[in-house]
């Protein structure tokens, strides 16, 4: 056997190992990346909701004193009313009472306003409040779960992952480079054994002759279908020699 293909085919038995114990994990990986996410546009909602509250607050306490100094502008012109000397003083003081007047009942609108954003605000920041706890629990619970898993998976991911590494050290950069290739755009599965005629990978029917070469194990041969790196399949000795004889006859 060629010294590459066998490197090849402990690389792919190490990768579906790792790849393994990786699937082992589920969907918990996703699941708290998710939470995860899910939390972060929560903070980022609760920030921009106590902001919006501080800010109507603000401005209703802004309001109120706006609405006491019209109030007493109004108490003040109203207080004048008893001492004008003439038409044109009353004309001027009425005046300035039905601006007091318009002030008072614009400002007072605000102010209500402003309290019922506030009520809602508040309400709006204890629902996040809510939600936000119980993504946090969860997120809490999963995140242990999946500590735990990779507590005790750890030790053989990374003998696994020295082994491989050790394992691609030995291959040339361009077969590694291939493989690689293969691995990742291929679920994890790049070496594949021949089976009944076929590529194990995608099940494609393999021409005899090319299976005859293949069993050779001699250069690195590939599925012409899903470019796949083929292997030998021992158990495929039987039908071979029956295609052998076939030939011979």
């Amino acid at each position: 056997m060629l010294e590459e293909l066998k490197i090849l085919v402990e690389l792919q038995s190490v990768d579906g190992r790792l790849l393994a114990l990786e699937k082992a994990k589920g969907d918990l990986p996703n699941r708290v990346l998710e939470l995860q996410s899910q939390i972060e546009q929560l903070v980022e909602q609760q920030r921009q909701k106590t902001a919006a509250l501080a800010t109507t607050q603000s401005q209703r306490r802004s309001a109120e004193g706006a609405l006491q100094m019209a109030r007493e502008r109004k108490k003040k012109y109203d207080e004048q009313l008893y001492s004008v000397k003439n038409n044109k003083e009353y004309d001027a003081v009425t005046a300035e009472i039905e601006m007091a007047v318009a002030d008072i009942d614009q400002t007072e609108t605000k102010i209500l306003e402003a309290i019922e954003q506030e009520d809602l605000l508040k309400k709006e920041t204890a629902e996040l409040d809510e939600k936000l706890k119980t993504l946090q629990a969860e997120y809490d619970e999963q995140q242990a779960v999946l500590a735990q898993r990779e507590r005790e998976t750890r030790s053989m991911v990374e003998a696994l992952q020295q082994q491989r590494d050790e394992l691609a050290a030995k291959l040339r950069k361009p077969v590694l480079g291939a493989y690689q290739r293969i691995l990742n755009g291929k679920d994890g599965l790049a070496v594949v054994e021949i089976m009944r005629g076929s590529c194990g990978g995608c099940s494609t029917r393999i021409p005899p002759q090319r299976v005859m070469e293949i069993r050779e194990m001699n250069q690195i041969r590939y599925c012409e279908s899903c470019g796949r790196i083929l292997i030998w399949n021992d158990s495929e000795e039987e039908a071979v020699n029956k295609m052998e004889a076939a030939v011979a006859a």
